[in-house]
């Protein structure tokens, strides 16, 4: 008896070092989270530099504005280890093109821009990945004032992926 539960007790944890091994990074990889702290390990000083100025004004009583200075943005997060073209689309109600950009990502970079205008329900972003792979969101009335994040990868199965930060 004593065989087995020695044999049990091996088995259950291969099975949690195995399952930490795999779901960690991809927990890390997809989480918001991750992505924030992933931006400010890119070192540019002057971002770090608005913070604290934010971060002081909201001390001083102002209300904090953090969710509607990232409003209808996008970040475009390479974790892929090749440059691509990335081009993002906002379509109106009409399937008319109100925003169209290209953008090359570069392995490890992250690219944050905003849409000129405000999207509206009914409409969609359209993310057109190397003029291959097209990843489509349409617009709810909950998802205007949208963050919206696309990301690429370096898996050949799903290289993009879109995912939105509700406001």
């Amino acid at each position: 008896m004593s065989g087995k539960k020695y044999l049990i007790i091996v088995a259950v944890i291969c099975l949690l070092l195995v399952g930490i091994v795999i779901i960690n990074p991809s927990m890390h990889h997809n989480s918001p989270t991750g992505k924030e702290e992933n931006n400010s390990l890119i070192g540019e000083e002057n971002n770090n530099e608005e913070e604290n100025n934010n971060e002081e004004e909201n001390n001083n009583g102002e209300e904090n504005n953090s969710v509607s200075d990232n409003s209808n943005s996008f970040f475009i997060n390479n974790w892929g280890n090749a440059n691509h073209e990335v081009n993002v689309e906002l379509l109106d109600s009409k399937n008319t093109s109100v925003f169209s950009e290209s953008y090359t990502s570069v392995p490890g970079e992250t690219i944050k821009d905003q849409f000129p205008v405000t999207p509206v329900s009914e409409g969609e972003i359209v993310v057109t990945l190397d003029n291959n792979i097209i990843r489509t969101q349409t617009i709810s009335e909950d998802l205007i004032g949208l963050v919206l994040y696309i990301d690429i990868d370096m898996t050949t199965s799903n290289p993009l992926d879109l995912s939105v930060v509700y406001p």
